[in-house]
């Protein structure tokens, strides 16, 4: 037997084999570990990864996280992506963090649908049953033990109304979920279950200081160590929580790992009393708290005693014996949990590598693929492939002798299936997505069918492992590229603006694209419009070869008389098939390449809309698309990096706009801003959008003393005053009226500036339900010769949407001073 003292020693000294020796030791431990923690919050990266990691890789607990939405109604720090697109993001950066800490993730059907600032508001919209509906099945599925909430259901308002939202409707569903007269439909595919205790991790900043904190009658809470450190792995917690909370790019979360001791505080809110320190106080997670468990818990401790580092194949006889025994366990729950686990562990043991792959990343339901079967088994036990099924059919009878590879190229026919994300494939509404199919409800993201099962026989045992199709290739530079395959629909269509202007009644020329995803694609392609604006022609012929390639088409369209809008879309047509879709790939280096497949429609507008000029310069920042939205109504815009802004390259600019967050993302601007400050000084009109206060010297942003708050209104029909009805920018070049405040989305503003100079004229007054009026939106003030505008409107959002109103105001603040 190899004394487990040595292991830490060994693992330094063993390179590649002893960190996974090292690692399966870890997973056999947890396999002799049977407890699970739910951790509740509002949005990605509200999480606490410190615990998370703690009781999925100290304590060996299943635990994972439960995110009421996506994050859809967040910013975007590495790109112009919002929405349904920011949300994929952060669901992906998500996964990727649950992969460093060991939890799983959860999510509802809630939808981010913007700021909060009180639950009663949120529970409205988000549909309050619904979602405690799906938080209780999520219990009664999960069984935890304990719950944690991030936030405290006992202070509405004093945070974000979806975080208080989390804690409210987790606290209710604890009782719930042992309930059988709380929604009894879910008792056909789940049990009930009662969890022993319920927390809310708070810390000193909920009492406003550490010395309130220190103050604060501790009664009902206990104090957990949350940096210990891993011998086993080398690591400790702390490192592994920065790496998990690093994974939030896009929200700029990135996480350096504090040294020593850190201390996490959970507060009893429901549940057992507390007699310890420990919030697993009396509970049983051993093999003992389930009927058959005590013989293979005395199994796994025998198996965890004669472990050999050097040779971890040497427990798969005795893994073995352990995974026949769970097989014939009673209990569904815990059966199913460790089956998974044992058959990992017995993976891993024998170091086999089992592959499905195939050379292309997406393809068409109801095609042939080709795909290639992998297999190789470095240990010198007996394995062999008996059969594999499923997404192919193959009788193999093949020992995988030690170290020698198994190949096998065939074709397989692709199912009729979905793989895109499948709460976006109904039309949801305002709080929800609409998800039809039950058994999805709550998932990360769309399970991934296309699978090979490999039958095999490992020393006499039969075991099947099933295993993906993925999309493996070799770039020059990364290397070895591992995706998830996807299917796409057969055609694909594209308008190639988001938002399509009319000046006036003028024809214009509306361009799309249609993509074929199979070879040989011929049909036809219509631009679709309302009946009142007039497409010529009325459809156009397409013939494309080659899979993945595209044709342009032009449309000239007529729009109506006097101010109107619409929705474009465009419909190709093969035989009886019609395909209306459009495909979005979003690809970034920290998570898997996503294919959003969303309905083709881009908003058209006819609007009176004048600017006194046609070129302007932007300075870029965390991401938007207002330099591209201002090109949809013609106006030139070269952009700039904050690396290379020099007086001499934008002097000759009349406007200067400064993407949202820059002064945020680039802390160059702190001293460059003096560029800015004399390119105004000498005649040009400077707009700055909105950056986050938090830790922010407004002072940076301005040429005269100003700050920043997290004042915002949320909502988007908010009633806006004027304060200067005659000053130039609402009445130059385009007279501006409470219309132009019409149909704006998710929010007027955002992040207002909360004081500011006498020099500053603040030019409108807006206030969400029950506050006081904010009027730190949009500031404007006279230095040198030049005009600077500070705006916190959400011309962000509201451009991107075709929002004509937010289109006529900024046409005149880059126009003011002209």
């Amino acid at each position: 037997m190899k004394k487990i003292y040595f292991l830490f020693l060994l693992f330094l000294a063993q390179n590649i084999v002893a960190q996974s020796s090292a690692e399966i030791y870890k997973q056999l431990k947890k396999l002799n570990t049977l407890g699970a923690v739910l951790y509740v919050a509002a949005h990605p990266d509200d999480e606490n990864t410190r615990l998370i990691s703690l009781f999925s890789n100290q304590y060996n607990y299943n635990t994972a996280y439960l995110s009421m939405t996506r994050g859809d109604g967040g910013q975007n720090l590495i790109g112009t992506e919002l929405r349904e697109s920011l949300g994929l993001i952060r669901t992906q950066e998500l996964l990727e963090a649950r992969k460093l800490d060991g939890g799983q993730q959860f999510f509802t059907t809630a939808n981010d649908f913007g700021y909060s600032k009180h639950p009663d508001e949120t529970l409205a919209i988000w549909n309050k049953e619904e979602i405690l509906a799906q938080i209780v099945y999520r219990i009664r599925a999960f069984q935890p033990d304990i719950i944690i909430h991030r936030f405290d259901h006992r202070t509405p308002g004093s945070t974000h109304g979806h975080h208080s939202s989390s804690a409210i409707l987790s606290k209710l569903a604890f009782d719930l979920a042992g309930d059988p007269k709380a929604y009894p439909e879910q008792l056909k595919t789940v049990s009930l279950w009662q969890p022993k205790r319920q927390f809310y991790n708070t810390s000193w900043w909920a009492y406003g200081s550490r010395e309130k904190f220190e103050q604060a009658d501790k009664t009902n809470m206990i104090t957990v160590e949350s940096n210990p450190m891993d011998l086993v792995l080398g690591r400790s917690n702390a490192e592994v929580a920065a790496k998990s909370r690093s994974q939030h790019k896009s929200q700029g979360f990135g996480s350096s790992p504090s040294l020593g001791s850190q201390k996490e505080y959970l507060e009893l809110i429901n549940g057992a009393a507390l007699n310890s320190n420990d919030p697993f106080s009396g509970v049983n997670t051993q093999w003992s708290r389930i009927p058959g468990g005590i013989p293979i818990g005395k199994m796994v401790e025998k198996a965890l005693a004669n472990f050999d580092l050097e040779k971890p194949h040497a427990s798969v006889p005795q893994l073995l014996l352990i995974f026949k025994k769970i097989q014939s366990l009673e209990d569904s729950h815990w059966r199913k949990i460790k089956l998974r686990e044992v058959k990992s562990i017995l993976q891993n043991c024998l170091g086999l590598r089992l592959q499905f792959n195939t050379n292309q990343p997406t393809g068409v339901a109801n095609t042939n693929v080709s795909i290639n079967l992998k297999a190789i088994n470095p240990s010198p036990l007996a394995v062999t492939i008996s059969t594999i099924e499923g997404a192919t059919s193959l009788v193999v009878n093949q020992k995988l002798t030690s170290n020698d590879a198994w190949e096998k190229r065939q074709t397989s026919r692709l199912p009729n299936i979905q793989t895109t994300p499948y709460w976006l494939l109904e039309k949801g509404d305002t709080g929800n997505y609409k998800v039809s199919n039950e058994a999805l409800k709550g998932l990360p993201e769309t399970p991934n069918s296309i699978k090979a099962r490999f039958h095999l026989i490992v020393e006499g045992t039969p075991l099947q492992l099933d295993i993906p199709l993925s999309y493996r290739t070799t770039d020059r530079v990364a290397g070895e590229v591992v995706e998830d395959f996807q299917l796409v629909p057969k055609i694909t269509t594209q308008l190639n603006e988001s938002v399509v202007f009319f000046n006036d009644d003028s024809a214009k020329k509306v361009r799309l694209s249609v993509t074929a995803h199979a070879a040989n694609a011929k049909g036809t392609v219509s631009l679709c419009a309302p009946e009142n604006w007039r497409i010529n022609p009325s459809s156009q012929n397409f013939n494309i070869a080659m899979a993945g390639a595209s044709q342009e088409f032009t449309f000239e369209v007529t729009p109506p008389k006097g101010t109107a809008t619409g929705i474009f879309s465009a419909l190709a047509t093969l035989g009886e098939e019609s395909y209306s879709m459009q495909l979005h790939e979003i690809d970034y280096p920290h998570i898997s390449k996503q294919y959003l497949v969303s309905p083709n429609e881009t908003k058209a507008v006819k609007i009176d809309l004048k600017s006194k000029v046609d070129h302007i310069a932007y300075l870029k920042g965390a991401g938007d698309k207002v330099a591209e939205s201002l090109r949809n109504i013609g106006i030139e815009v070269t952009e700039f990096d904050a690396a290379n802004l020099r007086l001499e390259s934008i002097k000759n600019f009349p406007t200067l706009v400064v993407g949202i967050r820059a002064f945020n993302v680039h802390k160059d601007l702190a001293f460059k801003n003096k560029i800015l400050w004399e390119y105004v000084q000498q005649g040009g009109t400077l707009i700055v959008q909105y950056n986050t206060s938090r830790g922010f010297d407004g002072n940076t942003a301005g040429p005269y003393p100003i700050s920043f708050s997290r004042d915002r209104v949320t909502d988007e029909n908010a009633k806006v005053t004027v304060l200067e009805p005659q000053h130039p920018i609402f009445n130059s070049p385009n007279k501006i009226t409470s219309a132009d405040f019409d149909g704006w989305v998710q929010e007027r503003g955002l992040y207002f500036s909360s004081s500011w100079d006498t020099s500053y004229q603040p030019l409108l007054s807006m206030q969400d339900k029950g506050e006081t009026p904010k009027q730190g939106s949009l500031l404007v003030a006279d230095y040198g010769q030049g005009k600077f505008i500070f705006t916190g409107l959400s011309f962000f959002r509201e451009l991107p949407a075709g929002v004509p109103g937010a289109y006529r105001l900024l046409a005149n603040l880059i126009s003011y001073g002209q």
